[in-house]
C-alpha cells in the first residue's frame, strides 16, 4: 500500500439503528494529519478509534497515533519523541512517517442515498 491509501475492510449496517460501522486501514502519508474521508459511507462520524497496526514495538517514529473528527473525515495524527524541552525531557512532536499502517473504525449515521 502506498502512503495515504485508505482501505475499507468491513462495512456493517446496524439494523433498526440507522448507524453504520466502517472498519479499515490507512498508511500514514507523512502530512500529519493523514485524512480518512468517509463521506461515501457516513453522513457524520459520531466516534472513531485509531491504533498502530503490527506485532512489533513501534519504535521512536511514530510512537503513537491520535485522531480528530471533522464532519465525515477522521484526521490521523502520528507522533514521535524528540529529546528537547526542559532538562532534556522527551517531547512529542509531529511525525512525518509515510509507511506505518494504522487500523481504524468509525461509527455514525449511514449515508442516505436518494432514489430518483
Amino acid at each position: 500500500m502506498a502512503a495515504g491509501d485508505v482501505v475499507v475492510v468491513r462495512d456493517v449496517e446496524i439494523p433498526r439503528s440507522g448507524l453504520r460501522l466502517i472498519v479499515g486501514t490507512v498508511t500514514l502519508d507523512g502530512g500529519n494529519p493523514t485524512p480518512i474521508a468517509l463521506s461515501g459511507y457516513l453522513s457524520a462520524v459520531d466516534m472513531a478509534v485509531v491504533s498502530m497496526d503490527g506485532s512489533v514495538a513501534p519504535g521512536a517514529d511514530p510512537n503513537s497515533v491520535t485522531s480528530s473528527v471533522s464532519g465525515t473525515t477522521i484526521n490521523v495524527y502520528a507522533w514521535k519523541v524528540t529529546t528537547g524541552g526542559a532538562a532534556g525531557n522527551p517531547t512529542e512532536i509531529a511525525s512525518t512517517d509515510n509507511a506505518r499502517l494504522v487500523s481504524w473504525f468509525a461509527l455514525g449515521p449511514g449515508k442516505v442515498e436518494k432514489v430518483t
